[in-house]
């Protein structure tokens, strides 16, 4: 997938590394309106496939309101996409319970949650399959 990243996070760093360095984009496609593109800009990481749509967005939440988030994922739901919410476990509860108001039904089965501690835990698993087939 081809990986975007907002300019304001550009520079922080994803294992000593600035996210700069190992995203593949610099702008956002155009993939659709400006009204739309203009709160996918906003997302925190955005996957797009090989003809330049969106596949995934993601937002981190480690201290933000995770309700802002899924109203954005809420404007961007007319695409094939899938959206994620990134944050610690504890805040797992407080995504379902805003899952579960009656405004988000419509997208209530579109967006997953994903612990730290399980988007760690794929980050090796497929590193070590990576390096199991260089060998």
């Amino acid at each position: 997938m081809q990986t975007y990243v907002p300019n304001q996070d550009r520079n922080k760093l994803f294992l000593c590394n600035p996210l700069r360095d190992i995203t593949t984009m610099n702008e956002l496609y155009q993939f659709t309106y400006p009204e739309i593109t203009r709160y996918a800009k906003t997302v925190d990481v955005a996957w797009f496939n090989d003809r330049n749509m969106p596949h995934a967005f993601f937002e981190i939440e480690h201290s933000t309101d995770i309700q802002n988030s899924i109203l954005k994922f809420y404007e961007l739901q007319d695409f094939n996409s899938n959206f994620y919410i990134v944050a610690d476990d504890y805040r797992e509860r407080l995504f379902c319970d805003i899952m579960n108001r009656s405004v988000f039904k419509l997208i209530k089965n579109r967006i997953k949650f994903i612990s730290y501690e399980s988007l760690s835990s794929i980050h090796t698993h497929t590193h070590t399959q990576n390096i199991l087939r260089l060998m």
